[in-house]
C-alpha cells in the first residue's frame, strides 16, 4: 500500500474515533446520574455505559462535560496484559468493539474511566502513526528529487552529445539545472502566479521582474563557461514557456542562437503561416526555430544577425546586421535588419524596390508582401520577408547547385555567382545558417 493511501485510511479512522469520542461524552452527560446510582446498587449493570450512544449536540461554547466519576477498581491481570499489547492490535480491537461486531475479550466489563483511557491511548497511537507516515513521505520525496536530479544530469549529457562521465561543460549546465530545481522548491506558487497574470492580461514588461528558470538565450549559457555546440533549453521571457534551440558556441565569439539552417534539402521550407510561427524541422539538421520564438528572442535589447553562406565550391561568406529584430504576430513578424557589415554583400537592402528591411513575413497562405499582382510566397515557394519580390530568399527550394526556371532556390542577390548568362542558369547555395545574439553579450 502506498504512503498516500495509508495516510488517507488513517485519517478516516481518526475522524471516526473523533465522532465516537464526541458521542461518548454526550452519553455520559445524559446518563451520568443514572449510571452512578445503578453501578452502586447493582455492579452487573456497569456494562450499560458501553451501549450505542444517543444522538446529541455538543457544539456549544463549553462542549460536553464529564463529571468526576467514582474511583476505578484495580485492574485485573488480564486487563494489564491488554493495555500492554501492540498499538496495531489495540487499534483493531477498538474498531471491532465500536462497530458492534463482537464482544470484548475481557470477561469482566471495564469502567467508564478505563474505557476513556483506553480510547485516548488508541488515539495517541493513531496520531503517532500519522506523524511517522508524514516523516516517511518526506524521506521518499527527498529520494525522488535526488533521482530526478540524477536523471536530469544524464539527459543533459545525452543532449550535449558528450560521452559519460560528462565533461566540464555538461557539469556546468547541470549546475544551472540544479539551481533551477532549487528555485522551483522555493517558489512553489509561481505557476499559479503566472496563470493569474496571464489571465488578467498584465503588461508583459512586468514579467521581466520575475526570475526565469532557464537561461535567457545561448549567450547566457555561453557566459556560464559552456563552449560546446548543441541543443539547449532557453527562456527569453520569464512568464513564457521555455523552448529548445541549437546554440553555436564557437563561431565569432560564440553564444549564437541558431534559428535557420539549410544543409541537404531534407526539409521542405514551403510551409504555412502557422508552421513558420511554431517552427519545424530537426535541430540537428535543417530547421526553422519559429517566428514566435524569434520575436521572444529579439523583443528586448539590441540584437545582431549573422548569416553564413557556403557555395558548392566550399567558398564561405557571411553578412552581419548590427540591428536585428522580429516583431510580434500582430505586426506580421516584421523584419528589422540594419547596419550591415561582412563580405557577402547587403542583399537585405539591395535597392529601393528590393529592400527586405522593415517588411512583413509572407507565406503561401498569408500574403503580406508589396507585390500587387500576386503572392511572392506562392510564386517562389517559401516563407520570407518579401518586398516586390526579392533580392534574397534563404528559405527557397534546395537545388543542388545550378538550376533553371523561376528563381526559387536559396538566393542571395549580392553573391558573386547569380546567373550564368550563357546558359541562363541560376545558382543555389549548399549551406546556410541564420543566427542571432544580443549585442555586446
Amino acid at each position: 500500500m502506498s504512503p498516500g493511501r495509508r495516510s488517507e485510511d488513517c485519517w478516516k479512522v481518526t475522524m471516526g474515533f473523533s465522532s465516537y469520542r464526541k458521542m461518548l461524552w454526550v452519553t455520559l452527560l445524559v446518563f451520568l446520574s443514572d449510571v452512578e446510582s445503578a453501578v452502586s446498587e447493582n455492579p452487573d449493570l456497569e456494562h450499560l455505559v458501553a451501549m450505542p450512544p444517543l444522538e446529541s449536540n455538543c457544539d456549544g461554547p463549553q462542549g460536553c462535560k464529564l463529571h468526576i466519576l467514582s474511583p476505578d477498581e484495580p485492574l485485573t491481570p488480564e486487563e494489564v496484559k491488554e493495555l500492554h499489547q501492540e498499538p496495531n492490535q489495540e487499534f483493531k480491537q477498538t474498531l471491532k468493539q465500536s462497530g458492534g461486531e463482537g464482544k470484548p475479550q475481557n470477561p469482566k466489563s471495564k469502567t467508564v474511566g478505563e474505557r476513556l483511557n483506553f480510547l485516548e491511548s488508541n488515539l495517541q497511537s493513531v496520531t503517532t502513526l500519522l506523524h511517522n507516515l508524514q516523516d516517511e513521505g518526506k524521506v521518499n520525496l527527498s529520494r525522488l528529487e535526488d533521482r530526478l536530479n540524477s536523471l536530469v544530469v544524464l539527459l543533459l549529457g545525452i543532449l550535449s552529445g558528450c560521452e559519460l562521465p560528462c565533461n566540464e561543460s555538461v557539469q556546468k549546465l547541470s549546475a544551472l539545472e540544479s539551481r533551477r530545481l532549487k528555485t522551483l522548491e522555493t517558489k512553489e506558487e509561481l505557476p499559479l502566479t503566472v496563470k493569474n497574470v496571464i489571465n488578467v492580461g498584465s503588461p508583459v514588461d512586468s514579467s521581466e521582474k520575475t526570475e526565469r528558470l532557464f537561461p535567457r538565450d545561448c549567450a547566457d549559457i555561453y557566459k556560464q563557461g559552456i563552449r560546446e555546440n548543441g541543443i539547449y533549453t532557453i527562456q527569453p521571457i520569464a512568464l513564457r514557456q521555455p523552448f529548445e534551440a541549437y546554440c553555436d558556441m564557437v563561431t565569432d565569439g560564440g553564444g549564437w542562437t541558431v534559428f535557420q539552417r539549410r544543409l541537404d534539402g531534407n526539409v521542405d521550407f514551403n510551409r504555412t503561416w502557422q508552421e513558420y510561427k511554431q517552427g519545424f524541422g530537426s535541430f540537428q539538421g535543417e530547421h526553422w526555430l519559429g517566428n514566435e520564438h524569434l520575436h521572444s528572442l529579439t523583443r528586448l535589447g539590441q540584437h545582431t544577425l549573422r548569416i553564413e553562406l557556403e557555395d558548392w565550391y566550399n567558398v564561405k561568406r557571411h553578412a552581419n546586421y548590427k540591428k536585428f529584430k522580429v516583431a510580434s504576430e500582430q505586426n506580421k513578424y516584421r523584419l528589422t535588419a540594419r547596419e550591415y557589415h561582412g563580405n557577402a554583400g547587403n542583399a537585405l537592402s539591395y535597392s529601393r524596390n528590393y529592400n527586405h528591411d522593415h517588411k512583413y513575413f509572407t507565406t503561401h497562405d498569408s500574403d503580406n508582401d508589396n507585390y500587387p499582382s500576386g503572392n511572392c510566397g506562392t510564386y517562389y515557394g517559401s516563407g520570407w520577408w518579401f518586398d516586390t519580390c526579392l533580392a534574397a530568399n534563404l528559405n527557397g527550394k534546395y537545388h543542388r547547385g545550378r538550376y533553371s526556371g523561376v528563381t526559387s532556390g536559396i538566393y542571395w542577390g549580392t553573391w558573386y555567382i547569380l546567373t550564368d548568362k550563357r546558359t541562363n542558369q541560376k545558382y543555389s547555395f549548399k549551406k546556410v545558417e541564420m543566427k542571432t545574439r544580443i549585442l555586446n553579450s
